[in-house]
Parts: structure tokens; sequence; C-alpha cells
């Protein structure tokens, strides 16, 4: 189980990942979180960071889908201008909504960013995608849950490191 606590990779941002590599290994899908991994929590817009961002996936070849645990309205006001397949209500880390999305995938195929080892990284552990940890853009607006999480995530950090496996920088 604690494996399931284990990113595939870990980088500061989203801005930070190599596309053309996961594309040449075979990942076609990009699921992403959406507060405190593409934008902080606060910003109800893409940022053009953002939006080059996800043009450069999509020129790739990409599928992008924002899987965010956030409301209708903050995950479709985000979502207005870049026009990709969102999901809001995520639940994550329970299985059910991001499994159901994932029947028309090849698991194989598609990556998990997100910035939440509690959230992102177990529900992708859980589905067998390749997981990629983001630091948090911000933390001072995170949501009361989001709050409980990340002093849990100090908790699976302590277990991740008594069993010598790997732990993002940011939570050392």
């Amino acid at each position: 189980m604690i494996r399931h606590f284990v990113a595939d990779q870990y980088v500061k941002s989203v801005f930070e990942i190599d596309l053309e590599k996961l594309w040449e290994s075979g990942k076609k899908v990009i699921f992403t979180d959406l507060d405190n991994t593409l934008v902080g929590s606060a910003v109800k817009h893409p940022t053009p960071e953002v939006i080059a961002f996800i043009k450069e996936a999509q020129d790739l070849g990409f599928e992008i889908l924002i899987m965010s645990n956030n409301n209708h309205k903050r995950v479709s006001l985000f979502n207005k201008d870049l026009s990709v397949i969102a999901h809001h209500k995520a639940l994550k880390p329970f299985k059910v909504k991001m499994g159901k999305v994932l029947k028309h995938y090849n698991p194989a195929q598609v990556v998990m960013i997100g910035d939440q080892l509690m959230t992102d990284i177990l529900v992708a552990k859980r589905l067998g995608l390749y997981a990629i940890l983001v630091e948090p853009i911000e933390l001072k607006q995170d949501e009361r849950r989001t709050k409980i999480n990340r002093r849990l995530e100090k908790i699976v950090v302590r277990s991740l490191k008594k069993r010598g496996l790997p732990v993002p920088a940011h939570l050392d």
C-alpha cells in the first residue's frame, strides 16, 4: 500500500515536464489536476504559461483531461478558454469517477499529474497510471480538506523514508 504514494517522477512544476520524452515513451493521454498543479487555487483562468503548456502537449498529440476535485463552477470557468475535457468532483483518491473515464483509454498510455500524494498520486497508482508529482503552487489558499491531506502527507513521507523509498524534495 505504501508504494501507492510513490510517484514515477517528481518535478517542481508542470512546465518542467519533458512532454516529448513522455510521448516517445508511449504516453498519449494526460490527466491533470487543476488547483495547485496548473495554477494556484485562487487563479480563476488559465495563465499564458498553462495555455502554452497545453498547446505544446496537444501539438505533440496528447489528449488532455482536467481531473479536479473542485466544483463544476470552478472547473468550467477555468476550462472555458481551454476547451479540453474537464471533470469536476473527481473524488480523488477514490477510483470510481476516474476509473469510468479511464475505460476509454489504455492505462499504459495515461499520465496523471498532480500536487498531492494523498489524492492525485494515490488514485493514479491505484489505477495503474504513470504518476508525476509537482510541487504545490500556493499552499496558503488550500481548502480545509487539502490542509488535512497535507498533514497526512507528512506521515506518509516518514513511512516512505523508513522504507528507503523515494521522497519528493519539497516534502523531505
